[in-house]
């Protein structure tokens, strides 16, 4: 007898189905942006909320759902409307055209179970009621319930509002999913069972309790008015739309909220913040053009963010403003870009080098490819462009290749795009579909195509390209015959352009680039620099990382001698000199905390050096001050037998000598011991290289395979090239020792010509900076005022219901603070006027106070002037002089609220005829007070450029007059940062 028996399905498989599919956090964000696109969205938010319990949301203005079809659709797992093809209706596409599906499976949904556990669904369509549904995906973990047996509460209400009166009960029918809700006593019972094994699983396995988790979640899970106010529906600007809430978020989504970041979990947010950038910020296809838009290769009106708030204060993650697009692209000196026809054919055009190639360049595949329906592979638009790496070798200028190589970190890689919408996770820095790195790997130079170092992509359509298909968990294309196909025609691409026009086989390379053998010199000096510049940083970070705990240990021994000589009565020569021991074997031990000049850029470790720094400076007044003390006390306890107290202290000292002697000593003797086994091994290696060249010429000669005379002239050529080579290893060496012989430091010298060309450089760097910077504040400085009355007057304009609107009151608030902030600038315009008046120090202060208005008591610091300051007088153009107070005391002001030493102040006075501004912040460091003026040095986390000391110098000395940092204790009238400024001409009545 053959029974007929069903499937039944464990509510695990819809974990399987969703969760365990997705690769990560990016993927699935990008799934259910994909869905909002199907639903012709044309703005798609996700916002981060910081609060106790964490929440995101997803908000989009597609056509939303009604209650029937969340119920028998969004919960119907692999739905068939995606699979048919079925149209939307033209009502449903709120004018937009029609849009190739991105989804295929039906199950993109349940990606928002990667993102955290507890969802909250609310939708409306345009004619119909909201409806709201509550799921916790956990449900969907426990291997031992049936699906059949979990509910989910669904609502629908007329009013937006009433959702928060549905959110207890909704609350209260999700728990039934996890005790039963007395309605069907089997279920109850198979749902009580169910969870109780699962509670003896995860115990065995030494788990915390899912069903535990999923109770204390929804009792601390609130979801509030706020966390719906960036929902278009929500603030009326649409009828139509879809909010997901979720709570408990990943790890991923709350490092995007920088104060919910434990100190130890500071890389991994980093990494997750990169790998969020690097996925979504070109989610939508950058690189196309008009033309591509009409071909079906773009995504039109789709908007998408991320936004991170902290209460009120919100910061953007992520836009889809272009910092790097097609325009871009194209301005690379190194572009590739055309239509690969369904014969695998290339058709596009080339520029190399800077220079657009004349005429159209055609690439034929490798073979003839299939074209058979279930594996052919249709057109395809391809877009890339890259540059040279080094500097010297490029055509762009120096600050735009930097420019290029930190947006490369950014923005680089090779996507794939459908529809204008990115295919996950191609492009990104650990998927290199089309193995670029790989063949880079063989000969750099030949496949010249570098993974990260190229902008661009591919782009298909659905329709062109029916039998490239996602993998089931989004991440990548299934491996099916027509994906090997089409790889091979990009990677061919890729590989012939190189060969042909980039690479170091290409005849371009030696026509555009004829001055590269005159600049090697130069490069390879500059890789020496370079060598020394990271093996002498590479031995600071090392040095610093060493001794960070010992002179932590070494300031807390200190701190505890410091205790004791205070404690003690110091009554006795033997109690003196016991305490003086101490200090002494601390005294020699301080001198090994010297870490030399810091390299310039010191990048993370900065915060590092400074509380180094800081603990140096503390350990030499520490010791100071016990040796005064100690040395004090002996001279008035007058020692019986001072003698051998000398003698005592020239034996320590002759000892600490002698100790680093022999260290420095070992340590020379094996640098000269293993540099003495080098040379030794490459004498031997260069000895052999010429007989290992020339011998088989020998052979050709005597059996008449070449003629005498060209062997004797190649044997020659051998002889200089290998001389060359040689000459390039020992010369340098020779000489290197030699300097060495006669005590010349090398590593000063090198030091010295590192650090003097690296600040020419930047002073060069900075200088057109700035002059770039004046030239554009001074082409659209006269237009700011007429733009500024053009918005005033638009405003008042705009139609009375608009007015009433919230966005409005914010718009006019902050266009009258604009407003306000210009008209105080006005002074400090240096194309104005010219003319100079007589300002005195009551001016400056009045103009200070309403600069920074009620700022300052936000900020509960306090300016100050003295008598002898407001009677102060200079004639000068105001625009010399106002800029100077204000950067001061606007530095002034950061400072102090960073950390002050009493009472937040900031104190203007007048001292031996010159002007000092002086506050009670923590003052600056003496490493740093040499390059205070410099510009764009700046040791402010935030909101600091370095420009503002540089102008204030540059604007007194137009005038005649000076500024610098106060040194003299008699200049320094608060214990802070003091700056003293002279100047000419002034009265001091």
């Amino acid at each position: 007898m053959v029974d007929a028996v069903s499937f039944r399905t464990r509510a695990r498989t819809i974990d399987h189905l969703g969760r365990e599919q997705i690769a990560d956090c990016p993927t699935a964000v990008s799934e259910l942006w994909k869905n909002a696109y199907d639903a012709y969205a044309t703005t798609i938010g996700l916002h981060i909320y910081d609060g106790k319990l964490p929440i995101v949301t997803l908000v989009d203005d597609g056509h939303g759902m009604s209650r029937d079809e969340f119920v028998e659709k969004w919960l119907v797992i692999g739905t068939e409307s995606k699979a048919t093809g079925k149209s939307t209706d033209e009502e449903d596409r709120n004018g937009l055209m029609v849009r190739p599906k991105q989804g295929q499976k039906g199950i993109g949904r349940l990606s928002s179970a990667f993102l955290g556990p507890l969802l909250l669904v609310v939708s409306k369509r345009k004619h119909d009621l909201f409806t709201a549904a509550l799921i916790d995906w956990r449900l969907f973990e426990n291997p031992f319930l049936y699906l059949q047996d979990i509910e989910v509460p669904v609502v629908e209400f007329e009013k937006k509002e009433e959702i928060f009166g549905f959110l207890p009960s909704m609350f209260e029918s999700l728990r039934g999913n996890l005790f039963g809700d007395g309605k069907d006593r089997a279920r109850d019972v198979r749902i009580i069972d169910a969870w109780n094994a699962f509670d003896k699983l995860e115990a065995s396995e030494g788990k915390n309790s899912t069903r535990s988790a999923m109770e204390e979640v929804a009792g601390n899970t609130t979801f509030e008015l706020s966390h719906f106010e960036q929902w278009p529906l929500w603030q009326d600007e649409k009828k139509h739309g879809t909010i997901l809430l979720i709570a408990d978020i990943v790890f991923d989504l709350e490092a995007q909220i920088e104060s919910r970041v434990a100190p130890e979990d500071m890389d991994a947010a980093a990494q997750a913040k990169e790998r969020l950038f690097q996925t979504l910020s070109n989610f939508t296809d950058p690189y196309s053009d008009e033309e591509n838009r009409i071909e079906g290769f773009t995504a039109e009106a789709f908007n998408y963010s991320v936004t991170a708030w902290s209460g009120g204060l919100r910061r953007s993650v992520i836009s889809n403003q272009r910092e790097f697009d097609v325009k871009n692209l194209e301005e690379l000196e190194h572009v590739v870009e055309g239509t690969v026809d369904e014969f695998g054919v290339f058709t596009g055009r080339v520029k190399a080098f800077g220079r657009w190639l004349d005429g159209d360049v055609v690439i034929s595949p490798k073979s003839e490819i299939s074209i058979r329906s279930n594996s052919k592979v249709g057109c395809f638009h391809l877009r890339l462009g890259t540059f040279q790496q080094m500097p010297g070798s490029s055509s762009h200028p120096p600050e735009i290749h930097r420019k290029l190589v930190e947006q490369s970190s950014k923005y680089g890689g090779v996507m794939v795009y459908r529809n204008g919408l990115r295919v996950m996770p191609y492009g990104r820095e650990d998927s290199d579909f089309f193995e670029i790195e790989k063949r880079r790997s063989l000969h750099a130079g030949r496949h010249f195509w570098s993974n990260r170092r190229t902008f661009g992509r591919v782009a298909l359509t659905r329709e062109g390209n029916p039998n490239l298909k996602d993998k089931a968990g989004r991440e990548g294309l299934i491996d099916n015959k027509a994906v090997k196909v089409f790889r091979d025609l990009v990677e061919n691409i890729l590989m012939k352009t190189a060969y042909n026009y980039f690479g170091t086989d290409s005849d371009l390379q030696k026509k555009f680039l004829p001055g590269i053998q005159e600049s090697r010199a130069k490069e390879k000096a500059e890789e020496q620099r370079n060598k020394a510049r990271a093996s002498r940083r590479k031995r600071f970070r090392g040095a610093l990382k060493k001794n960070l705990p010992i002179l932590k240990l070494h300031c807390e021994e200190l701190d505890e001698l410091i205790v004791k000589v205070r404690n003690a009565t110091l009554s006795t020569e033997q109690e003196v000199l016991s305490l003086r021991d101490q200090l002494l074997i601390l005294k020699d031990r301080s001198k090994e905390f010297s870490l030399g000049e810091a390299p310039k850029n010191l990048g993370l470790i900065e915060q590092e050096y400074e509380g180094y720094r800081y603990n140096q400076r503390r350990s030499a007044e520490m010791v100071s001050s016990l040796d005064q003390s100690l040395t004090s006390a002996l001279s008035i306890l007058k020692p019986k037998a001072p003698r051998d107290i000398a003698y005592s202290d020239l034996n320590s000292h002759a000892s600490f000598l002698q100790v680093r002697l022999r260290r420095w000593h070992k340590e020379a003797r094996d640098l000269l011991d293993a540099e003495q086994q080098r040379i030794a091994e490459l004498y031997e290696e260069s000895s052999k290289r010429y007989h290992a060249l020339t011998l088989p010429l020998l052979d050709d000669v005597e059996n008449d395979r070449v003629a005498l005379s060209d062997v004797l002239e190649r044997l020659a050529v051998e002889r200089d090239k290998v001389d060359f080579e040689n000459s390039e290893v020992f010369e340098p060496y020779i000489s290197a020792m030699r300097s060495l012989q006669e005590n010349i430091d090398l590593e000063t010298l090198a030091t010295y010509g590192m650090d003097a060309v690296d600040e020419m450089r930047e002073e060069l760097d900075r200088l057109h900076s700035l002059a770039q910077l004046g030239i554009t504040v001074e082409i659209i400085g006269h237009e700011v005022e007429g733009l500024e009355l053009s918005i005033s007057e638009g405003l008042e304009n705009l139609p009375q219901e608009v007015k009433n609107l919230k966005a409005y009151s914010e718009v006019k608030i902050a266009h009258e603070m604009l407003a306000d902030r210009l008209r105080f600038l006005s002074p400090l315009k240096l194309s104005g006027s010219n003319l100079k008046v007589s300002i005195s120090g009551q001016e400056i202060m009045q103009y200070v106070l309403k600069f920074f208005g009620i700022g300052l008591q936000e900020k509960e610091v306090r300016v100050e002037a003295t008598d002898k300051f407001n009677n102060f007088s200079v004639y000068e153009q105001p625009a010399r002089i106002f800029p100077v107070f204000i950067n001061l005391i606007n530095n002034a002001i950061y400072w102090v609220g960073q950390r002050s030493m009493g009472d937040p102040q900031v104190l203007i006075d007048v001292v031996d005829g010159k002007v000092v501004i002086g506050d009670s912040g923590a003052g600056v460091d003496s490493e740093d007070q040499k390059h205070l003026f410099s510009l764009f040095f700046t040791r402010k986390i935030r909101g600091g450029r370095g420009v503002g000391l540089y102008l204030c110098r540059a604007n007194l000395s137009a005038g005649g007059h000076t500024i610098q940092y106060a040194v003299e204790d008699k200049f320094k009238i608060l214990p802070g940062a003091n700056f003293v400024m002279d100047f000419k001409g002034a009265v001091y009545a």
